[in-house]
């Protein structure tokens, strides 16, 4: 074993580094050792460092988060040789975290995901793409938060308070009219077989619990549950166990997505989160103001001082005007409500 890696991982002992931790980062130095012959690192420079970061990245498809823990390990490494950090490679870690931008998918690999995605899948990525919200704000949207003929949803918190108006993209009132129609008959189904009942906030169950029956408190992204709980929609407390209608769990739509960016020959981590930093930067690289991405992605308030601008302010023509819409095709997916 190296001199510096045998003085790592004493220093990991030394110093009470969890087991897991020091494994991970003993792994990355070893192989940053491996790929450059088993040299010892005070005989390796900038370029050395440089040239393994782009193997990864190339040849082994690592992600930015794999990349600045290989780094970080290297950093390590060098710190335990003989030589000590050297001054370049301050430099390369200063550089590499100033130019360091989040995950996120071109435009054509956005389209090439979604021609990969179906059904829910394909709905759910297209809402978070087209309108920049949260894969969990998603599947918590119920049907009275889909306006058709304003072109708009509604994203609310917990108290049932109406957080954020976002424009549609305008070829999406298409599949989500026929979703809310397929919805609208399972909802009717239900109501038939006595199961009706749609799973509320606490404090809206606690102040209206039957309101959970009622067709606008349906969830757009159903998944029916046998639940013990009473409470949930509101009907007689003796009659449980019973059937529920809960949302999708956001987990496995990630997964869903995950996969469909593999067939997409996409070879990094793709999640809800992704999409949205994609939205995000689009955006902006057309010429919406980041303040104004910034309060349609929820992180940041209408300025009050803004004429027109409240906790409730709808993203105005200018910035609708700039939706990705290319990538969103609903021509090529099936869209059933099941």
């Amino acid at each position: 074993m190296s001199q510096s890696l045998a003085k790592m991982r004493d220093g990991f002992r030394k110093h009470g580094i969890d087991e897991k931790t020091a494994k991970n980062q003993l792994f990355w130095a070893r192989s940053f050792l491996i790929y450059n012959g088993n040299a010892e690192p005070e005989d390796l420079n900038r370029s050395d460092v440089e040239t393994f970061l782009a193997h990864l990245s190339e040849q082994r498809h690592a992600d930015q988060p794999a990349l600045s823990r290989a780094l970080e390990a290297i950093r390590l490494l060098y710190c335990s040789s003989a030589s000590g950090e050297p001054s370049w490679l301050k430099v390369l870690i200063e550089t590499r975290s100033a130019s360091a931008l989040p995950n996120v998918l071109s435009r054509e690999e956005v389209q090439r995901l979604l021609a990969h995605l179906k059904g829910t899948e394909w709905l759910v990525a297209a809402l978070i793409y087209g309108t920049g919200i949260r894969l969990l704000e998603c599947v918590r949207l119920r049907t009275r938060d889909i306006d058709l003929d304003a072109g708009e949803l509604l994203v609310r918190d917990g108290t049932d308070r109406v957080r954020r108006r976002l424009k549609l993209p305008e070829n999406l009132p298409g599949p989500l009219a026929e979703r809310l129609n397929a919805l609208r008959q399972a909802h009717l189904n239900d109501i038939a077989k006595g199961c009706a009942h749609a799973t509320l906030p606490p404090p809206i169950a606690m102040r209206k619990p039957g309101i959970g029956k009622q067709w606008g408190w349906q969830y757009l992204f159903p998944k029916r549950l046998v639940v013990d709980e009473p409470s949930v929609g509101g009907h007689d407390p003796d009659s449980h166990p019973t059937r529920a209608i809960h949302h999708q769990d956001p987990q496995t739509l990630h997964r869903k997505i995950e996969r469909a960016a593999i067939e997409a020959n996409i070879y990094r981590r793709v999640t809800g989160h992704v999409l949205r930093n994609s939205f995000a930067l689009h955006m902006v690289e057309q010429g919406v103001p980041v303040a104004r991405v910034e309060q349609m992605l929820g992180t940041r308030k209408p300025d009050p001082q803004q004429p027109g601008s409240d906790d409730d302010q709808l993203v105005d023509q200018q910035t609708a005007g700039h939706h990705p819409r290319a990538m969103i095709d609903p021509t090529r997916h099936g869209l059933s409500a099941a």
